[in-house]
């Protein structure tokens, strides 16, 4: 056998012996992140199980330069590159993603409902009937279910239990956290990831996916409130002992802070987005004293150089900052997870995680003990740790890899733009309209 015969049998069984690669896309205002991995036997041995990162790709979301909604194609181009880089840097191609829905409208409440035992002891379609039935009592009229997360179970009306599989009983009734979306949103998401030239194999709710990668699950046990302060909206969801018990998304977020002040600088979108990412702060965890650069805009209607101190800068960002977390505050007394009902910690990720005070506004907003979270047990980032930002992409990654259905999709498929064409572009053109108006 000549040697290059030998090489290249050897690097067929080498791919075969790798596991498929999975990839994730989350699509923020901000910015597009996509990460890919793959299962790794030597890693699932681990008592932590942790990720390795295989690929990277990242775009600055078209609508952060100007403060302004990102039309359709720009959007899907910036997924398209992001998708690119990573699967580049794996060394595979990208046909599938699993992503994330962070934007408006996104909600979840506590259903409940209850199924007839068909045989002498409780099996799986007795469990799906119950749930079924649960989330008939949800009406969802223009609105898809994203996540139901059933909390206990109750076998003729006895004492609350994790799973009923194998018991008897006649009659069998699911408490259940039930998340929806509006639907015109999520097929808008799913149209603009197919225009990119990959297919949607699950979408699940942003702030669940980064309590997925940054919560521990000591924390995610005891209960705790994951807080991701995104650029366009604030992800909130809180866990229980018996799981995830709310979610939803907050219309406020960075972009709000930056034309806050950019008002107040007298400047540009853009220029005060630098300023915030440059020297924003709040509460005292700055040099109010500190003289910074922060262009304004001039009698020309040019942008010109000018300072300004930072105080001023937290001054501006202070106020708005405290009243998002406060609205987080009243959204959780509403929801019945307020004061000692609810979690007694929170977590903090998301660029507006970065900021510095914001831990410490966040505790004194929420009345409870706050860190700022990043992603565990996630390692392949060239420059150390993935920080609070990566946080909702890495669950999504820790969600596909433990949800083996999803690969059960074909692995053949090959997606193809040719198939979307004007009829894809005029259908999806009502609901990224939606998605404009909303953001």
């Amino acid at each position: 056998m000549s040697a290059s015969v030998k090489h290249r049998d050897e690097a067929q069984f080498e791919d075969q012996r790798l596991a498929p690669l999975v990839a994730s896309i989350d699509v923020g205002v901000s910015k597009t992140v996509c990460l890919t991995s793959r299962r790794d036997p030597v890693l699932d041995m681990h008592p932590e199980r942790p990720l390795r990162v295989l690929g990277i790709g990242q775009q600055t979301a078209p609508a952060i330069a100007s403060g302004k909604p990102a039309d359709f194609d720009a959007c899907a181009r910036a997924i398209e590159v992001a998708i690119q880089e990573a699967a580049a840097m794996a060394g595979a191609p990208v046909q599938r993603v699993v992503a994330s829905y962070s934007g408006p409208g996104l909600n979840s409440q506590i259903v409940r409902g209850a199924a007839r035992v068909k045989g002498a002891v409780i099996s799986h379609r007795d469990i799906e009937n119950a749930i079924d039935e649960a989330m008939k009592a949800a009406p969802a009229p223009q609105r898809s279910f994203v996540h139901v997360e059933p909390l206990r179970y109750t076998i003729d009306d006895g004492e609350g239990i994790p799973d009923p599989l194998g018991h008897p009983g006649k009659m069998l009734a699911v408490e259940a956290c039930v998340v929806t979306a509006p639907t015109e949103a999520l097929n808008a998401l799913r149209a603009c990831i197919r225009q990119a030239g990959a297919d949607v194999e699950d979408i699940i709710a942003g702030p669940q996916a980064a309590a997925l990668s940054a919560l521990t699950p000591e924390e995610r046990e005891e209960g705790a409130l994951l807080i991701d302060i995104g650029a366009g909206a604030i992800g909130v969801a809180a866990y229980a002992s018996e799981g995830l018990v709310h979610c939803e998304t907050i219309s406020s977020g960075g972009v709000r802070l930056t034309r806050d002040l950019a008002m107040k600088l007298q400047t540009t979108f853009a220029a005060a987005e630098r300023v915030k990412l440059h020297f924003g702060a709040v509460g005292n965890a700055c040099d109010p004293r500190e003289a910074v650069q922060a262009p304004k805009i001039g009698l020309d209607g040019r942008l010109e150089a000018a300072t300004t101190l930072r105080g001023v800068i937290s001054d501006t960002l202070t106020p708005r900052l405290m009243e998002m977390l406060l609205t987080v505050r009243d959204r959780m007394n509403r929801a019945g997870f307020g004061g000692s009902e609810g979690p007694q910690r929170a977590v903090l990720v998301g660029g507006g995680a970065l900021i510095p005070g914001v831990r410490e506004l966040a505790a004194e907003a929420l009345g409870m003990p706050v860190r700022v979270g990043r992603p565990l047990e996630l390692c392949g980032f060239d420059h150390g740790e993935a920080g609070p930002a990566y946080a909702v992409a890495a669950g999504l990654l820790r969600h596909r890899l433990d949800n083996t259905d999803l690969e059960l999709v074909d692995g053949d498929f090959q997606p193809s733009l040719a198939h979307l064409g004007a009829s894809v572009r005029n259908a999806v053109h009502g609901m990224w309209n939606w998605l404009r108006e909303n953001f």
